[in-house]
């Protein structure tokens, strides 16, 4: 399912069963998929990690995963089920808000696996399903994550999130510039390839592309020709 700007009354359901999903994404040469458990993010626990897992396992691509994540423990859990150190994601969000401390066990064996997801209201980050304010800028945030070991960014603009109306693109290029040794990703209003030309112009890790699918506006099949060129 897909929500408007985090709101959870927003939700649209796209696919009842989303390993059907993964596999035909899986088919037309994905090289990673988003998975997010929106239920585990507003109770701040694992809702969906068995399925999550099955996933990985049955379609053999890496996936970056998260909602829910709060302890040690958790990545545990995914990385004992089929995800792989370096090569797979595990999104954080919360923890460095809620408890700093495990936050930084994590990064002391999981570093390499640690996506940080920062999610912005204009430049305010929130936290915890998006309903909470950190205190922090975006900037600010990143600059702070960085010191204690953090490489891996995504990064959403809550206020594009699901609203089709192309991503904020100065974010993006205003971070790129500022933080050019850290891997980031976009998230938020992607709505065409157009869009993602001019995010593959910033030189980004990767974007998200999550109602644009779902709604036809951005296929498979072209998802599978942009990759193969901007990766040759």
């Amino acid at each position: 399912m897909r929500l408007k700007q985090g709101d959870y009354a927003s939700a649209t359901i796209y696919h009842e069963r989303p390993i059907d999903l993964a596999y035909a994404l899986a088919d037309y040469g994905a090289e990673r998929l988003h998975l997010v458990d929106l239920k585990g993010s507003k109770e701040g626990k694992i809702c969906e990690g068995k399925l999550f897992a099955d996933i990985r396992r049955s379609v053999n691509i890496p996936c970056e995963v998260g909602g829910g994540i709060r302890s040690l423990d958790n990545f545990h859990f995914y990385f004992d089920h089929g995800f792989e150190l370096g090569k797979d994601f595990v999104m954080v969000g919360s923890l460095p808000f809620v408890n700093r401390g495990e936050f930084e066990k994590i990064l002391h064996t999981y570093a390499a696996s640690t996506l940080l997801t920062v999610d912005a209201w204009g430049s305010a980050v929130k936290h915890s399903g998006w309903l909470k304010d950190s205190g922090y800028q975006v900037e600010a945030l990143i600059d702070e994550m960085q010191i204690v070991g953090v490489t891996n960014f995504l990064v959403t603009q809550i206020k594009k999130d699901g609203m089709l109306e192309g991503p904020d693109l100065p974010l993006y290029s205003e971070l790129a510039q500022k933080f050019p040794a850290i891997r980031l990703i976009a998230s938020g209003g992607v709505s065409s390839l157009a869009d993602l030309e001019e995010l593959a112009k910033l030189n980004l890790y990767g974007a998200i592309v999550g109602r644009a699918y779902y709604e036809g506006k951005i296929t498979a099949e072209t998802m599978r020709e942009f990759t193969s060129c901007h990766n040759s």
